[in-house]
């Protein structure tokens, strides 16, 4: 059997050939056969050495870029393959940024950057978020922000586009304040007479003289701006009564010099625009706070733009429900005041600063709104973000017609008492319009009032105080009694109260032996009110008798039960005869056996239009007359 370190040296051999030839399948055809000997975890873990060795061996030759990125993508196919665990590739890049200097670290860093969907699979994503999140923050850490702004930029995007939208890591959750954050500048009082004798030099190159009035930086001045930046820094100053004086006088008086003092556009900037590689704005990550310096970066307008919108983050976070900020940071209503008054003054001076002053005013107010909707997010514990439903499926949803939701309905025929009610009239529109079709009650019978004889007239107390019977109540009497339209001047009762008199007042005028009113206090229900089919037409006694005689001439339920067993072989051809159609035919055949079919056709002819006499007939003609002769009476 093969020792560990001879494997681990031909897996290396194998890895480094593979390496060269930039094939990942050559090492895994030949270290199938020696890595078959061992288990799983022992062969991701002499994998994960392996190619972690076989890397510090390269960086200490220096190889090519093009050789360590084969072996980060070799490290991605050993573990689809599932010979290496899946935070090997993360591991790599671990490695990779701890032994380079920051200019091969940018370089190898677009290794990562183009298999930003590779790291999103849940094989990588659960193993690899945490190691790659501390590998990117470290690297962050070697950074400066001034001097390597886009490669902190490309990191911060590359984090963004791997986690999803509500993930936690990274997030400033308790708003918190880099109180380490500092800005030193000179407060020696020695500098400021220099400034004087300054203003007298000549002009240097590629600057543009002008006729305004420069702006006299003095000791104060100088001062007061740079002490704003404490009040950025940690805004929880402000919540102090002395600090918050301070902090508005400063701000007064530095807005004051920033309205009377414009700053210059792209045309008239003093200082010399400095070309860029690719076209290009050109701006300063950091400014310096030399005395000398602040007349030239109060007439930049990016320094400006800077500082404004400083004073717009800082009035959003006071004005803000933060949840873990103590409750007794709280403002003042003459602070939040002079909080909205300056906060009108700084869009203005916005919307005065070139280039397209307008424009950026309005953006930042936008971003500050989402502002407002993160810190929100936060205070809620950072729920997950429901994604919106697809607009397609919205539209698709909206334009289905009514007939799309009957179509997933089967077309189911009718039953038996169905056509029977179909059948049992000849004029349907009749027997819409007979009287026995109106069921809207009586005033007598929905108030209760009921003559009681030798005692006068009984009323049964209805609850009035139920909305639904006081609503059903008044639309009775709009139709049927006189007395809700009379006028009336004494004063407008309660619901109730008018009921109560309209319907005693009703109980009075009903003709009646006796004028006493006994009034009976009972628990009364509303009665369900009974359609029967049955009922349609009033019968006259002429209708009487003929139904009489009809129903001598009929085949009557026991009949059709008896001779069902002899014409169940033939009740489709006798269906025929009598006029059924072939849907109808169809529909009968859903019953269970040949004799429940017959008596159901039967049964229907029967109560269609049939008779004792045609049924003998068509039994006649088909030659089954004699097999049922005996069981029906003539």
């Amino acid at each position: 059997m093969t020792s560990y370190p001879d494997l681990k040296s031909h897996l290396s051999l194998y890895f480094k050939e593979a390496v060269q030839r930039n094939s990942f399948s050559e090492f895994f055809k030949k270290s199938k056969n020696p890595l078959s000997r061992l288990n799983a975890t022992d062969v991701k873990n002499i994998v994960e050495i392996t190619i972690r060795e076989v890397l510090i061996d390269l960086i200490n030759i220096r190889a090519d870029s093009t050789h360590l990125e084969r072996v980060l993508q070799f490290s991605i196919d050993a573990a689809m393959h599932d010979i290496a665990p899946g935070n090997v590739p993360v591991l790599i890049l671990g490695d990779m940024f701890e032994s380079s200097t920051i200019v091969e670290c940018e370089k190898y860093f677009t290794f990562v950057e183009s298999r930003v969907d590779t790291f999103k699979k849940d094989l990588f994503f659960k193993a690899c978020k945490n190691h790659l999140l501390r590998s990117c923050n470290d690297l962050l850490k070697r950074l400066s922000r001034s001097q390597n702004t886009v490669f902190c930029g490309r990191i911060l995007m590359f984090l963004a586009h791997i986690f999803p939208l509500s993930e936690r890591s990274g997030l400033n959750i308790i708003s918190e304040f880099n109180l380490e954050n500092t800005t030193t500048y000179n407060t020696s009082d020695d500098t400021f007479p220099d400034l004087i004798h300054d203003k007298e030099d000549v002009t240097e190159e590629g600057e543009i003289t002008t006729n305004q009035i420069p702006i006299v930086v003095d000791k104060n001045l100088y001062k007061k701006f740079w002490s704003l930046q404490d009040y950025f820094r940690s805004p929880n100053l402000c919540y102090n009564k002395l600090q918050w004086r301070n902090f508005s006088s400063c701000t007064s008086d530095i807005l004051t010099v920033f309205g009377s003092f414009k700053s210059d556009d792209a045309n008239t900037s003093k200082w010399k625009q400095l070309p860029s590689a690719n076209g290009g704005c050109v701006y300063f990550a950091k400014y310096l706070t030399s005395p000398k310096l602040l007349e030239l970066e109060l007439s930049d307008s990016h320094f400006r733009r800077y500082f404004l919108v400083q004073f717009l983050i800082l009035f959003q976070y006071l004005n803000s429900t933060v949840k873990f900020k103590l409750e007794s940071y709280m403002l003042t209503e003459d602070q939040q005041n002079w909080i909205k008054d300056t906060t009108i003054t700084i869009y203005q001076l916005l919307e005065e600063t070139p280039p397209n002053g307008k424009t950026f005013a309005h953006d930042v107010v936008k971003i500050l709104l989402r502002e407002e909707y993160w810190n929100v997010w936060k205070n809620e514990g950072c729920p997950d973000f429901k994604s919106l439903t697809d607009k397609a499926d919205i539209e698709k949803r909206l334009r289905k017609r009514p007939a799309d939701n009957l179509r997933q309905f089967p077309n189911k025929k009718t039953n038996a008492d169905t056509t029977k009610t179909w059948y049992s009239v000849t004029n349907n529109w009749d027997a819409c319009r007979s009287a026995k079709r109106n069921f809207v009650p009586s005033l007598e019978s929905f108030f209760g009032i009921t003559n009681k004889n030798d005692s006068g007239t009984m009323i049964q107390k209805r609850d009035m105080s139920d909305s639904k019977y006081q609503w059903k109540a008044l639309r009775l009497l709009c139709m049927k009694s006189p007395h809700i339209f009379t006028a009336n001047t004494a004063p407008a009762k309660s619901v109730p109260e008018y009921l109560e008199a309209v319907i005693e007042k009703f109980a009075k005028e009903k003709p009646q032996t006796h004028q006493e009113v006994v009034v009976e206090t009972a628990v009364a229900d509303d009665e369900a009110m009974e359609d029967a089919n049955d009922e349609f037409f009033p019968a006259s006694e002429e209708d009487s008798k003929e139904e009489v005689k009809v129903k001598k001439d009929v085949l009557t339920k026991s009949m059709i039960e008896a001779v069902a067993g002899k014409l169940q072989n033939h009740w489709q051809a006798l269906a025929v005869k009598f006029g059924f159609q072939e849907d109808e035919i169809e529909y009968y055949t859903t019953f269970p056996d040949a004799k429940s079919q017959t008596v159901q056709m039967l049964t229907v002819w029967m109560e269609r239009d049939g008779s004792l006499p045609v049924f003998t007939k068509v039994l006649s003609s088909q030659g089954l007359l004699k097999s049922v002769q005996a069981l029906i009476v003539l």
